[in-house]
């Protein structure tokens, strides 16, 4: 299948018709979950974590710097009296990720520490940044859709960088937030060969681990984002997005074990429908 690259900013990313990673790990947690969180047209909006904000905060410096003017308002606040509600309420109204000057500080001294580490400067120096890309599908089928970080392309590569609170929870993490399902479907996205992290800790002394990812670790990320995938395609069809239990409480919640079987009962209505041709690159 031929893939669509298009050049947008992360907002225009996230609300583009397509399935992405993101979709896919929560559809081996439930289908329901993966359609109130993504499809549900009443969802609420989602509010960045701290955490999540000062990650994008960091990517923006590193990967884009360019765009930090068109992304975020540095401003100082406080939520605490109604006074400071009420400015921040104001703040927020520019459409402008708000962050505060000892944010902005915190995570200059996160770039300073990466462009200070020979390997991690390496990685992310070079290839092609915060690269879209979508994968067209069959008729009456969702694309597929990914956004990387960087794409070293002459090399066959894709390079993820992830900010962490303590890096002695990489391994909790990865397991956690399913990195070897992104990183296989990234891989598979450019056909490509490697995927490597480069995790960054947020708080000092802001240490860093390179971690490329293991053929092993590959092929099981393959394995899950394609059965995930082919979950979502029988949802979509019959437009019924069930619970999912596992079928037996020895399997520790493996979702490649969990028995999925649609139900008969009407499904909800979809979040958008998308007529073949109508998704322009």
């Amino acid at each position: 299948m031929a893939l669509g690259e298009t050049r947008m900013n992360n907002n225009d990313y996230q609300d583009l018709p397509g399935i992405s990673s993101h979709w896919l790990i929560t559809m081996l947690d439930s289908p329901a979950a993966c359609w109130r969180k993504y499809l549900d047209p009443q969802r609420p909006v989602e509010t960045p974590t701290d955490a999540m904000r000062f990650g994008t905060l960091v990517h923006c410096l590193v990967l884009t710097p360019r765009q930090f003017d068109a992304e975020f308002l540095v401003a100082d606040y406080e939520r605490r009296s109604n006074a400071g509600k009420a400015r921040y309420a104001q703040l927020q109204q520019y459409g402008l990720t708000v962050i505060k000057p000892a944010e902005l500080e915190r995570a200059r001294a996160v770039v300073a520490a990466l462009a200070a580490h020979q390997e991690a400067r390496k990685l992310l120096r070079g290839g092609r940044k915060e690269r879209t890309i979508i994968q067209p599908r069959p008729r009456g089928l969702l694309p597929l859709k990914a956004r990387l970080d960087v794409h070293q392309e002459s090399q066959r590569a894709v390079v993820e960088l992830k900010t962490i609170r303590d890096l002695g929870l990489v391994k909790q993490s990865m397991e956690r937030y399913r990195y070897p399902l992104s990183a296989a479907f990234y891989r598979d996205m450019v056909r490509g060969q490697a995927v490597t992290f480069v995790f960054v800790q947020s708080t000092p002394p802001y240490e860093i681990l390179v971690m490329p990812m293991s053929r092993i670790e590959l092929q099981d990320g393959e394995i899950m984002w394609r059965t995930a995938l082919e979950m979502f395609d029988t949802c979509w069809k019959l437009n019924q997005w069930p619970e999912m239990e596992p079928t037996t409480t020895d399997m520790d919640d493996d979702p490649l074990m969990m028995n999925f079987t649609p139900p008969k009962a009407a499904g909800r209505s979809p979040r958008f429908e998308l007529p073949v041709g109508e998704l322009a690159l």
